[in-house]
């Protein structure tokens, strides 16, 4: 971290361990680490609004782009079927599988094109008022974990692999220009700091005694807005920067975590049992699971591709249940901790968070082959049940990790 030790003096108590650190001004390009459980508390960017808006932009842009064309096309036994991004959507809701049309278009779409606009309208120099920008980051704040477009698109590739044994598939320029919305909005996400945005609503320092950098918060009853990141009195019970409740520490929400654990584990069986996708053959039906798809694809060759669909199916989900009942039993149980133990539970979690999402993969490519697939009688592909209740269980432990407090894990730390 390059710091320049002339500016001026900010705080930041870290959201994972609850560390209190000095954060003078960081250069471009640099950024400030937690010296506790190295977690990136800030990171300097010189043109950070001019970028963020060029790239939110080009994404939008080439976004439109990839929704006014044919995204990908099929030819089957002579007849071409094309598929539009907007088509996907239409043909699940026909189907009656309102939850796909949901997660398809919520997180595919809506989300991101909405963190797009908010982060244009936040960095231009528009007339807002201060409470007009800080409703935006409060809605930035709840979006930002639910963009899948990347793992959309991995769906789409990894859906090519099955189209082949049903025809030729063609890639148009909408495909192209979706890989770019995808580059861009990543390096606007990147770019972005919410950070910056939310201290020019306000300063992010609201309590009145002197602070000690390198001690924890709730050591100098202090705590931490999970929406805005502002340092408050342990006693406030509303932020003055965002308008958020909070606690010093969310314990309760344990409580909702594991019912959440609970629930995922109950949904994870039929989500496997039941298939996730139907056949239609001359007439004839057939169903397929989640493990008879992994099964084909190695039966067929294609070990890569069935190695993908395993991990992200298979494995992920149940890690994930297991990572996080894990994490649960070491806050309720694990009285004193050694440092490697909470740095260990640490990266835990933050894996957790970040490969969660990734599971919605095979969803994607029900998504796509069924919305493609279409002949009638001759050949064509629906999705099953079992997709909606696989859905249910990557949307409810994203929601069962988003609760958990992970300041939970360096509490009684032993050093």
């Amino acid at each position: 971290m390059v710091c320049n030790s002339e500016s001026t003096v900010h705080y930041a108590l870290c959201y994972h361990c609850d560390l209190l650190s000095e954060l003078p001004a960081i250069t471009n390009h640099y950024k400030a680490i937690c010296p506790r459980c190295h977690t990136r508390l800030a990171r300097g960017s010189l043109n950070m609004k001019r970028d963020t808006i060029i790239y939110s932009v080009c994404a939008l842009t080439m976004l439109l782009l990839a929704c006014c064309f044919i995204f990908i096309n099929i030819r089957v036994v002579g007849n071409t079927n094309n598929l539009n991004l907007l088509n996907i959507s239409d043909i699940l809701y026909q189907d009656n599988y309102v939850s796909l049309v949901l997660v398809f278009v919520l997180f595919v779409l809506v989300s991101p094109v909405l963190l797009l606009l908010i982060q244009i309208i936040v960095c231009c120099e528009l007339p807002l008022s201060k409470f007009r920008k800080r409703d935006l980051m409060i809605l930035y704040d709840k979006l930002q974990h639910w963009t899948m477009s990347e793992i959309f698109m991995a769906g789409v590739l990894v859906s090519f692999v099955k189209l082949t044994n049903y025809g030729d598939i063609g890639i148009n320029q909408a495909f192209w220009a979706f890989c770019l919305f995808i580059i861009w909005q990543l390096k606007s996400t990147i770019t972005f700091s919410t950070r910056q945005i939310w201290d020019e609503i306000a300063s992010n320092n609201f309590v009145k005694t002197p602070l000690v950098a390198g001690k924890i918060g709730i050591r100098q009853n202090i705590r931490l807005c999970l929406c805005c990141h502002a340092i408050l009195p342990a006693e406030q019970a509303h932020c003055p920067r965002c308008k958020r409740k909070g606690k010093l520490r969310e314990r309760d929400k344990l409580q909702w975590t594991i019912a959440l654990l609970i629930t995922s584990f109950l949904l994870y069986i039929p989500a496997n049992l039941f298939g996730i996708m139907n056949t239609l053959f001359l007439g004839s039906t057939s169903s397929s699971t989640i493990i008879d798809g992994v099964i084909y694809m190695w039966q067929e060759g294609d070990y890569p591709v069935a190695l993908v669909i395993f991990t992200a199916s298979i494995i992920i989900p149940v890690l994930k249940i297991i990572a996080l009942t894990w994490l649960c039993y070491f806050v309720l149980v694990i009285r004193r901790k050694t440092r490697n133990e909470c740095m260990k539970m640490s990266r835990l979690y933050k894996m957790v968070e970040f490969i969660g999402r990734w599971s919605m993969i095979d969803i994607f490519v029900v998504a796509v082959i069924s919305a493609l697939i279409r002949n009638g009688e001759l050949i064509s592909v629906y999705p099953d049940i079992g997709a909606v209740f696989f859905a249910a269980v990557v949307v409810i432990t994203m929601i069962a990790s988003h609760l958990y407090d992970s300041r939970l894990i360096w509490d009684r730390h032993k050093g």
